[in-house]
């Protein structure tokens, strides 16, 4: 019986731990680094991650512990008969770090803009329920097309941050 609490309690953990819901991303964790080194490393991923790491980020508060960047998702799907339709959308990043801990939050995903004006009347809204044809003006499985495509490149980049975040700081000795 103690052992199915602990078990339960565990599950619980690590789902508060790495939880995402309707395009949030939160996660929090320990690492083996001091907190110089991680904020360096979150500075070369974000140089490795985003084309231009001056163009995304916003703030950088390296005695705070604390980068925010605003980043932007380009998705483009195929509606059929060769009609590729690009859809962009914005999202915020925030770093948070300090001694051998750190927190990834990526939150703020917005519909900008979508092929031509005329996507402005629709509610593309990035949530995890279809608005129905009228509302998103295209059919569901377009909708979820798109909603689960961005969904994927933001839950990688948390992914890779945790991944890259959690290996050994680089020295180099050249």
């Amino acid at each position: 019986m103690k052992n199915r609490i602990y078990i339960l309690l565990f599950i619980s953990f690590v789902t508060d731990a790495i939880a995402q819901k309707n395009f949030k991303w939160e996660r929090i964790d320990s690492i083996p680094k001091n907190r110089n080194e991680i904020y360096s490393d979150t500075k070369l991923f974000i140089a490795e991650t985003w084309k231009s790491a001056k163009d995304v980020i916003q703030n950088d508060d390296k005695e705070a512990g604390i980068i925010l960047i605003k980043g932007i998702s380009t998705q483009n799907i195929n509606m059929g008969l060769g009609a590729i339709m690009q859809f962009v959308f914005s999202y915020n990043v925030k770093f948070f770090m300090k001694e051998n801990k750190y927190k990834i939050v990526l939150e703020n995903v917005n519909y900008e803009r979508g092929p031509s004006t005329v996507w402005n009347k629709y509610d593309l809204k990035p949530k995890d329920v279809f608005p129905g044809l009228q509302e998103a003006g295209m059919k569901e499985k377009y909708w979820t097309k798109l909603m689960s495509d961005l969904k994927l490149e933001l839950q990688t980049i948390v992914d890779d941050f945790s991944v890259k975040i959690k290996k050994p700081t680089s020295k180099s000795d050249w």
